[in-house]
């Protein structure tokens, strides 16, 4: 019967048998992109760097407020009075067409420039005033101009190296704090005295000291009548210089060991007790274990590994943090009672005495092997600004004849500190700057959530350092190239290999360039807001993000986070015509064309250099 249908349907019949050949035959699997013609990092035409490439410590100060007008022209809208544009002669109203030898036509592509300039340099202005066009020329200052007390700019203020507590009457001001190595201690002053009197004036309050200091400068003497025991004392110290946060030494130079060996040294306060869940044997686990801090700590919260996992991942083995976490030490005061006054001794009050405390049950060399401190501080993190005491920050301290870096971090009670916000500071501590935004600082963008040392993200798994941090800290080589030699490359994820990233020059002592990094949402970098290719301008030995979406300025970093990395909707290429523009902030510089970018179906990202399509 069917075979007579069959016939009866010649077509129907060829139908089906086309349709049985179709089926016998294994279905073909979509073609990719050709990549003959592209090269692997570890294939690409390399280049060398020539020279030295000069670094800028700070951005240049001019003291403008620039605008467009109506017409597109760059207008000088302010002058800051005594800066060094007014000095320059610099007037509102005159047009800005050239910086160096670079036309400039917008506020951001005038501040770009601007920050590749430190104080001391003298910039050549091309204005416009009037119908009449004029150079000018003005020596940069430093955006930052700190005063001393008593003295002139720059000058470090005089130090003693207490911190004092009540004032009894007939027996004057209680010493409650002598730091290490300090004029205090060399002078022979012990925490207990109580002073008297200062220079032969009767000394009754202990918020007058820094007004006394401050009318002083590092080399000063000044006599102290103490009571001791019963007893008047007669010392004299010879003031020193305050140290920076850092110290007389300035920041710690970059880390280039294996290991990181780390002291913890948490302490609570007659008020203030450590969650009990908190141990030490927990905080062990959040900062040291391998591989098994996962799952939820021991307060409830998600956890993804440890900060030891954490730099062991993105350092590819390279560095390893380890270190021992003492048993909780009492501070002497209620935790409100440690404020800051002036002074880097003030500031470090509870710590110095955590320290001593700790030393004094544990052993003098309790300490003693260890490269950085993390002082942990009982209970919920303390509202408080940038620079007051419980501000989580990176510093230094004298301790046992040596500077000693350290980090200060919240307990966290109930919900136990996670390691988000320790990874900052860790990179302050292994030499890397802070690369946050700074309100302060006009201009000042960061680099978002797009690298932990500026916008580390809370839940715990905070991301990657960038791809300049990791080549500062020798995680990473760079393959070197020259942007005028044409080629198709392809880069793979940097979560998978130290070798996958790219350098190209801009200049050939290597002073400007571009990073270029594909980041993938992988192990700690799991949260970030999209995968893609990362380009780093580099200048002055400063990374700025290049954002493919092509918002410019200080909001770059944080919006459109999807578009940030390339290819996007936006772009899917990076030249000197492109929005955002390949073009040197400093003028000149080798062209770079970066085109044809791809996000290929395994995750790699391909792109040709050198190819100037038109």
């Amino acid at each position: 019967m069917i075979r007579t249908i069959l016939r009866g349907l010649p077509g129907l019949g060829c139908l089906l048998a086309g349709l049985s050949l179709f089926a016998q035959e294994p279905a073909q699997p979509a073609k990719g992109p050709d990549l003959a013609e592209y090269r692997t990092a570890d294939q690409a035409a390399q280049a060398k760097i020539a020279g030295t490439a000069k670094r800028i410590a700070q951005t240049g100060y001019l003291g403008v407020v620039l605008q467009r007008d109506t017409k597109g022209k760059l207008v000088v809208e302010g002058v800051q009075p005594d800066s060094p544009a007014a000095k320059a002669g610099v007037q509102v109203g005159d047009v800005v067409i050239r910086v160096g030898d670079q036309t400039v036509r917008t506020p951001d592509a005038f501040r770009e420039w601007l920050q590749t300039r430190g104080p001391g340099d003298a910039v050549k202005f091309g204005l416009v005033r009037g119908d009449k066009a004029m150079d000018v020329t003005a020596t940069l200052a430093a955006t930052s101009r700190p005063l001393s007390p008593g003295g002139a700019a720059g000058s470090p203020r005089a130090s003693l190296g207490v911190t004092l507590g009540d004032n009894k009457e007939g027996e004057g001001v209680r010493i409650e704090t002598v730091t290490p190595m300090s004029a205090a201690e060399t002078a022979g002053m012990k925490v207990g005295d109580r002073i008297n009197k200062v220079d032969g004036k009767e000394f009754v309050r202990g918020a007058g000291l820094p007004d006394l200091l401050a009318e002083k400068k590092p080399g000063d003497v000044l006599a102290f009548t103490l009571r001791r025991d019963g007893k008047d004392v007669e010392v004299k110290a010879t003031l020193a210089a305050e140290r920076g946060r850092f110290g007389d030494f300035g920041p710690p130079p970059i880390w280039r060991k294996d290991v990181f060996r780390l002291a913890v040294v948490p302490f609570e306060f007659p008020d203030v007790k450590h969650h009990e869940k908190n141990t030490p044997v927990e905080w062990d686990k959040a900062l040291f274990s391998t591989g098994v801090h996962k799952d939820k700590n021991a307060t409830g919260q998600a956890v993804y590994g440890s900060l030891n996992d954490y730099f062991l991942e993105q350092s590819f083995g390279a560095l390893r943090v380890a270190g021992k976490v003492y048993d909780w030490v009492e501070v002497g005061k209620k935790r409100a009672e440690y404020v800051q006054g002036s002074g880097t001794s003030n500031k470090t009050a509870p710590l110095t005495e955590a320290l001593e405390k700790l030393l004094s049950r544990d052993g003098k060399d309790g300490v003693r092997d260890f490269d950085g401190i993390l002082f942990v501080y009982a209970g919920e993190a303390v509202k408080s600004n940038r620079g007051a005491v419980y501000y989580p920050h990176a510093g230094s301290v004298q301790f046992q004849g040596k500077r000693v870096p350290y980090l200060l971090a919240p307990e966290g009670a109930a919900k136990m500190t996670s390691i988000s916000g320790l990874v900052p500071l860790m990179g302050v501590v292994l030499g890397l700057p802070e690369l946050a935004a700074r309100t302060e600082n006009a201009g000042s963008e960061g680099l978002g959530t797009w690298c932990a040392l500026s916008s580390p993200l809370p839940n715990g798994r905070p991301q990657h350092f960038n791809a300049w941090a990791k080549e500062k800290l020798g995680w990473i080589k760079p393959v070197v190239i020259d942007p005028a030699v044409k080629q198709k490359l392809i880069l793979a994820p940097i979560e998978d290999s130290a070798k996958e990233c790219y350098k190209v020059l801009v200049r050939p002592d290597g002073s400007e360039y571009f990073l270029l990094e594909n980041r993938k949402k992988k192990g700690f970098d799991s949260d970030l807001p999209a995968e893609g290719l990362l380009i780093w301008r580099v200048v002055g030995d400063r990374p700025i993000l290049e954002e493919s979406h092509g918002v410019e300025g200080p909001t770059g970093p944080s919006v459109h986070l999807g578009s940030v990395p390339y290819p996007s909707p936006a772009n899917n290429a990076f030249t000197p015509d492109t929005t955002p523009s390949s073009r040197s902030p400093l003028g000149g510089g080798f062209p770079v064309h970066l085109t044809e970018i791809r996000r290929l179906p395994d995750g790699r990202i391909s792109f040709h250099v050198g190819y100037e399509y038109r």
